[in-house]
């Protein structure tokens, strides 16, 4: 199933903000990313019978940037936390892991280090699959293997997409493209639109500002009558 088109931002200037998220199908937008980013029913059974389940806590440090692993990580239950940190010591936030999507394909058959760290929100279940008996799965199963080349190509548009937000210069066009970014993979479809399962202060590591500057753009969409603000969410609204 492809994936939504990606939908220009347009700069301020009276509403033209509002057909950018108007246009969005809300029932369906997560649904699909939900669809695409995890990997099918058989390859994680697959998966299950060569790897080992452990339970991590709130906070918990999964892997860290610039650590060796020699495991993938199919996420079970719960969330993971994916950030890194920049050479100011700044934390950007780049994105949650959910249930059923696999994480370190890249650095286990390349065989080097995992590039952010990654952190359980929450009580959290992970398998983990070692290199050697991963390997040894895919040389004998081509449809699981052919199934983690699509996640692979799934995470090198996610970078591309990460990169074009950072190279935006306005701040509004940064915070609305990392609103539409979350929304395909971490929210819920609500009667009034999509509500985003993210914190401002979350949303200022993604986006690389202050919290204050992006309370109020925040603010500036919500008086436009685009989002409603919420404890822990945003929501994105439609008609």
């Amino acid at each position: 199933m492809p994936m939504p088109p990606a939908r220009p931002f347009k700069p301020s200037c009276g509403t033209a903000l509002e057909p950018v998220f108007k246009s969005l199908d809300a029932d369906v937008f997560t649904k699909v990313w939900a669809e695409n980013s995890a990997l099918t029913a058989r390859s994680a059974k697959a998966l299950h019978s060569v790897g080992v389940l452990r339970h991590w806590t709130e906070g918990q440090v999964v892997l860290s940037r610039g650590q060796s692993t020699s495991t993938a990580l199919l996420l079970v239950k719960g969330r993971l936390r994916v950030s890194v940190t920049t050479p100011e010591g700044e934390e950007q936030l780049l994105r949650w892991m959910l249930p059923g999507e696999i994480s370190g394909l890249s650095s286990v058959f390349a065989e080097t280090t995992y590039p952010a760290d990654l952190v359980a929100v929450g009580a959290t279940q992970v398998l983990h699959i070692e290199r050697a008996r991963l390997i040894d799965l895919i040389s004998h199963d081509p449809a699981v293997a052919v199934d983690l080349l699509r996640i692979l190509g799934l995470r090198i548009n996610q970078l591309f997409d990460t990169l074009a937000d950072q190279g935006m210069h306005s701040l509004e066009q940064r915070v609305w493209a990392a609103l539409e970014r979350i929304a395909k993979f971490n929210s819920v479809a609500v009667p009034d639109g999509v509500m985003l399962r993210v914190s401002q202060s979350d949303l200022a590591q993604a986006v690389m500002a202050s919290r204050q500057r992006v309370n109020q753009q925040l603010q500036h969409f919500q008086d436009k009558g685009l989002v409603r603000l919420g404890y822990r969410n945003i929501v994105l609204l439609r008609d």
